[in-house]
């Protein structure tokens, strides 16, 4: 990477089938996430090593599910700015990326 593009940075890659796991088990619908709210996904390189009390919430930003490796949050904007980030990278380091609902599901697409 550092070779081909100038500059190294963590990438986290999960299988087309994980990501389709992730979209048929529909984590938001027990926490009735209104159509509003922007549903994230947070990939960790590793299981988190602590036990939340779930979920978690800061400026409307909400922490609401971990599964293995994936932490399901949403969120409305806020003139705060991305205060989402700030919460995900605070409970869980900065080993980690996050991508939106929408993003994961036209991956999944491209891939049929």
């Amino acid at each position: 990477m550092l070779e081909r593009l100038g500059q190294a940075f963590l990438t986290i890659v999960r299988p087309i089938e994980s990501l389709r796991q992730i979209l048929a088990s529909d984590p938001y619908k027990k926490f009735g996430v209104g159509p509003n709210a922007k549903r994230i996904v947070t990939f960790l390189r590793d299981e988190p090593h602590v036990r939340l009390k779930l979920p978690i919430e800061s400026f409307g930003a909400r922490i609401l599910a971990v599964k293995d490796r994936e932490i399901f949050s949403a969120y409305l904007p806020t003139p705060k700015g991305p205060v989402f980030m700030t919460l995900i990278e605070k409970t869980f380091g900065r080993e980690q990326t996050t991508r939106t609902w929408d993003t994961i599901t036209k991956v999944v697409r491209a891939q049929i």
